[in-house]
């Protein structure tokens, strides 16, 4: 039982939904209650009514079964939605706080770790988890309660008679433990299979271009089809145990109904039970291996989703690599300065070693030099996706991780050398930033990067990543949404890269004539741009 602690896990995630749990579970024990009393009801039938011929007795019995069969199915029904609605707020309770927890990651983690995986977790391991919680309480309070009220009927009813019914449950109690570490292991292997699946089909459809230029559909899908073959081998070695785990003790609590025919029928023979007593008998015991059988298989369902657990956890055991400050931004000029400034991604050779420069507010500061020399880190120190492993990077002589990160990130926007467009409308993607700007705002901003005739409709779908316009358009529509922020420092990664040096030339001074006041910080390899540098930064 070890394990099952993992599910303290859950427990903030209810405690919101304690009112309706506890009605619920009110109604669920009702409901057990009313079930209890048919199988009695059946004895009465038989003995009362049908032996004796009573058709009154027939009447008020029979109208007794559908009372309580109609009352227990409105509190069945009344029970299972309330709860269905708590366990789906619940879902989105846990997904939402592993979003929140996943976008506070740094990019060393997401290359560090399959998008596919991380999917999985996020996706279908959190839905496994909400699917056992919500069946565990309902099914739990309802098959225990119905179980301890069986059991005390068939002590009344005849205790030597249940003694034979239950002498096997140990034995199925045992089967279904030893099968518990092969079962979560299993799955295990298959919730890991699945996974490399989405990753490997994520990548594929992401990387279309490259697969079609090199013309490789087939070696494509004889990958797809390895990778396939694998998850279906573990899926099919998870279900042996999965049906084993249930069907075995199944197996040996089904011989007990025989065993319990036989030793009732002896009975009946000898006339020390009458015929209705033994149906009861039957009626009650049959259901008492239901209820046992449920909670196997329950107990078989809370293994498995450890494992969801566990691969859910360890997503939020990575801790955030960026931390927020606690100060606020208040009148920000937009000096920056880089004092010893040195990083590095791994053990290996550091990207930057003691870096010093500043950029005055408002000035033009160019970060140049060619590819792989560090522009494209310190763009992302400027922003803190990663922090410096010594030195500092200060925004008007504040250590930026003394800042609150919304109000650095308020202030200080980035537009990255592949910029990233959502498959939403223009408008939208422009608003993203600001979603209260106006449609004369976004016309203003397409504008001031020279698209301002090419898009005259808001309204227009960019396609997928944007994949409907040009590198160059999506490269100023990126910068379009970034200047309707109006930061205090505009940070632009190659902002030219898919431009001629016309457009680009564009671009740049309509930059400068949108927010005149802004400190610009460009990184590029383009020597020309120099021109328009107030400082320059070369890393070589």
């Amino acid at each position: 039982m070890k394990g099952f602690a993992r599910y303290k896990f859950c427990l903030p995630y209810l405690a919101p939904h304690y009112a309706g749990l506890l009605f619920v579970t009110a109604v669920g024990l009702a409901s057990t209650a009313l079930s209890l009393v048919q199988p009695y009801l059946t004895k009465l039938l038989i003995d009362e009514a049908l032996l004796k011929k009573d058709g009154s007795r027939l009447i008020e019995i029979a109208g007794l079964m559908v009372g309580t069969s109609v009352v227990a199915f409105a509190f069945n029904v009344s029970a299972g939605y309330l709860y269905t609605k708590i366990s789906a707020k619940v879902l989105f309770a846990m997904r939402a706080d592993l979003l929140r927890h996943l976008h506070s990651l740094s990019p060393r983690f997401y290359a560090q770790w399959k998008m596919g995986d991380v999917l999985s977790r996020l996706n279908n391991d959190i839905s496994e988890i909400q699917r056992v919680v919500a069946d565990a309480l309902l099914s739990v309070l309802g098959n225990v309660g119905f179980l301890v009220g069986s059991v005390v009927i068939l002590i009344g009813m005849d205790l030597k008679l249940f003694a034979v019914g239950v002498a096997v449950l140990p034995v199925a109690l045992w089967v279904s433990w030893r099968f518990r570490e092969v079962l979560a292991e299993r799955v295990r292997e298959m919730r890991e299979r699945s996974a490399d699946i989405g990753s490997f089909l994520l990548n594929t459809l992401l990387g279309q271009r490259v697969v079609a230029a090199f013309d490789v559909n087939g070696r494509e899908a004889a990958q797809f089809a390895a990778r396939n073959d694998g998850y279906v081998g573990a899926l099919l070695r998870m279900q042996l145990v999965s049906y084993s785990a249930s069907g075995l003790p199944g197996m040996l609590l089904a011989l007990s109904t025989a065993a319990v025919f036989w030793v009732g029928g002896q009975q009946v023979i000898a006339g020390t039970m009458t015929v209705g007593t033994l149906m009861a008998f039957l009626a009650y015991h049959m259901r008492l291996l239901s209820p046992v059988q449920a909670l196997m298989g329950m107990y078989t369902s809370l293994v498995t989703a450890q494992v969801s657990l566990e691969r859910v956890e360890a997503l939020f055991a990575v801790a955030p690599e960026v931390k927020s400050g606690e100060k606020r931004l208040k009148d920000v000029r937009g000096d920056v300065e880089l004092k010893g400034v040195s990083f590095g991604y791994g053990a290996g050779q550091p990207v930057l070693v003691d870096v010093n420069w500043s950029v005055g507010a408002g000035m033009v500061g160019l970060l140049l030099g060619p590819s792989g020399q560090g522009k494209s880190t310190l763009t992302d120190l400027l922003v803190r996706f990663y922090d410096p492993a010594s030195g500092s990077v200060l925004l008007d002589g504040v250590d930026l991780r003394e800042i609150q990160l919304g109000d650095l990130r308020e202030q200080v926007c980035v537009v990255e050398q592949t910029p990233w467009l959502f498959p939403v409308s223009l408008g939208e993607n422009l608003r993203y930033g600001r979603p209260e700007a106006s449609d004369v705002e976004l016309l203003e901003v397409l504008g001031a990067v020279g698209l301002a005739e090419m898009f005259t409709d808001l309204n227009a779908l960019v396609g997928e990543r944007g994949l409907t316009l040009s590198a160059g358009q999506r490269q100023r529509i990126a910068i379009a949404r970034a200047l309707l922020r109006r930061p205090r420092v505009l940070v632009l990664d190659e902002p030219t890269a898919a431009l001629d040096e016309a457009s680009g030339k564009l671009v740049t001074e309509g930059l400068r004539r949108y927010l005149p006041s802004t400190t610009l910080i460009i990184a590029t390899h383009r020597l020309a741009m120099r021109e328009i540098a107030d400082t320059v930064l070369e890393l070589r």
